[in-house]
């Protein structure tokens, strides 16, 4: 049988887990760390904790506990409003253009975040930590584009759910959001690379592996 070149791995979550099964525990049915539900895919962003594959910094996502969600949130239903009403159909762009305008990706700023708050292995620092930094790479981006669509349906303006997907090639992981609105279609949010779209229409060549294992 001839070897599979550059599979795509969809296992980060339960790698992660099982890097801090030792802190992991179960709440009702969910999996939980330092007390927040963890976020994976399809799980709820807004409220939750995000771990990467390795020790570093736990991302908090809560709009209730810290003001900078919100604040985008205000930005983007303005992108959104035409006569004086949110249009659905705005709402995609908008979020993704109030992401990209708030958090542009810059790695460098990121690191240096880092250093200078994480002190030791997965230490909670609030997703706002980044906004207000105006730093951010490819899972802040994500996570921010998830907690603002969560919003927007929150408040009844779409119906569709978002998710924060993320996989590994062979040359390293990518994080983004995925939406599937209330008729199943799929759309990528991924500031990072610049794509905003159905998934079905991504371009072909020279794009990430958006599609999940059962090819949706």
């Amino acid at each position: 049988m001839e070897e599979e070149v550059n599979p795509v791995a969809w296992n980060y979550t339960v790698c992660i887990e099982d890097r801090v099964e030792d802190q992991v525990k179960v709440v009702d049915g969910v999996k939980h760390f330092q007390n927040r539900p963890i976020i994976c895919r399809d799980s709820p962003i807004d409220g939750g904790v995000y771990l990467g594959p390795t020790a570093g910094e736990a991302i908090v996502v809560d709009s209730e506990k810290y003001p900078a969600i919100n604040n985008l949130y205000k930005i983007a239903k303005m992108k959104a409003t035409e006569d004086g009403k949110i249009n659905k159909h705005k709402v995609l762009q908008a979020v993704f253009g109030t992401v990209k305008d708030t958090i542009p990706y810059n790695e460098n700023g990121v690191n240096a975040l880092l250093d200078d708050i994480v002190t030791g292995d997965d230490v909670k620092i609030s997703l706002d930590v980044f906004i207000n930094s105006k730093a951010g790479v490819c899972r802040h981006q994500a996570l921010a584009c998830g907690a603002l669509l969560e919003k927007f349906k929150k408040e009844g303006h779409v119906k569709g759910t978002p998710s924060i997907d993320r996989n590994a090639i062979y040359h390293g992981g990518h994080a983004w959001c995925r939406y599937t609105n209330s008729v199943g279609d799929v759309f990528i949010l991924d500031v990072a690379q610049n794509y905003l779209g159905r998934l079905t229409d991504a371009p072909k060549d020279k794009r990430w592996p958006y599609e999940r294992p059962d090819k949706d």
